[in-house]
């Protein structure tokens, strides 16, 4: 059975990749691996003693991280296209059905389920998926108010719709849970924000706990290859070094920028 469901999955994206061939390599090169977070590169070798080391620490459900992985791997490539490009749109529906994947396939207390929900919005932000976007953005930050991305995103929704008002009013409350945050300092000053800088918020609780070790995922502990691919288990990539900070005004949002 598990044999046949994994031919299934393998024929039912043999079509897709002939048509969507910028999905259809979904593994990470190197270079593309020194852009997402430092468990990418440990899930994918699962001999090194980095992965058993993050497996401890997030639980059962780091099984299927893989799937976040290349989601942002998507919206990463989809970045580096211009609007008009044939492929982005399908980048990014590749991006959504893994954070989709991963929302589906793993525990609500997750310690990143806010923050697939925050490349999700940024993801349909992209595809010009407002109402869409808005929602993920606003439940990443009920879930976690200690995500400066999700504001910026937010806030920038907000002023192309010419709500500079509400826009402003999404980076204030961002700046009174990250005080120190230098990207939405000046969002806030650009929006008219006068200073000084709001009031921060009492200290604010820890995000949301990781899964605990021993439990199992809410439909199955195994998972499957990244949606976007018609190849099997993830292949080892580069050793789980940490990446060296990245980011520039035209990619503000990715994960290890500097402010």
């Amino acid at each position: 059975m598990r044999t046949l469901m994994k031919l299934e999955f393998i024929l039912g994206l043999a079509g897709f990749a002939l048509t969507q061939p910028a999905v259809a390599d979904w593994k990470p090169s190197p270079a593309e691996m020194a852009m997402l977070p430092p468990y990418c590169a440990a899930r994918f070798d699962e001999s090194s003693e980095a992965f058993k080391s993050w497996r401890s620490s997030m639980g059962q459900d780091f099984i299927h991280v893989h799937h976040y992985c290349a989601g942002l791997n998507f919206v990463n490539r989809a970045r580096g296209m211009g609007s008009t490009d044939k492929g982005r749109q399908g980048t990014l529906e590749a991006a959504l059905r893994n954070f989709d994947y991963m929302l589906e396939h793993t525990h609500p207390d997750f310690s990143l389920r806010p923050e697939i929900l925050m490349n999700r919005g940024i993801a349909l932000s992209m595809m010009n998926r407002t109402g869409e976007a808005i929602g993920d953005l606003l439940k990443s930050i009920e879930a976690d108010p200690n995500q400066p991305r999700a504001y910026l995103t937010l806030a920038d929704m907000y002023d192309r719709q010419k709500n500079r008002a509400k826009a402003l009013e999404t980076v204030t409350e961002g700046l009174r849970h990250n005080p120190d945050t230098k990207s939405l300092q000046r969002r806030y000053t650009e929006l008219g924000g006068k200073l000084p800088y709001p009031e921060p918020v009492g200290p604010a609780p820890d995000a949301t706990q990781a899964g605990k070790p021993g439990e199992t995922s809410p439909s199955d502990t195994r998972s499957t290859p990244p949606d976007g691919s018609a190849a099997g288990t993830p292949a080892a990539s580069a050793e789980p070094e940490t990446p060296p900070k990245i980011g520039s005004p035209s990619n503000p949002y990715c994960r290890f920028c500097p402010d």
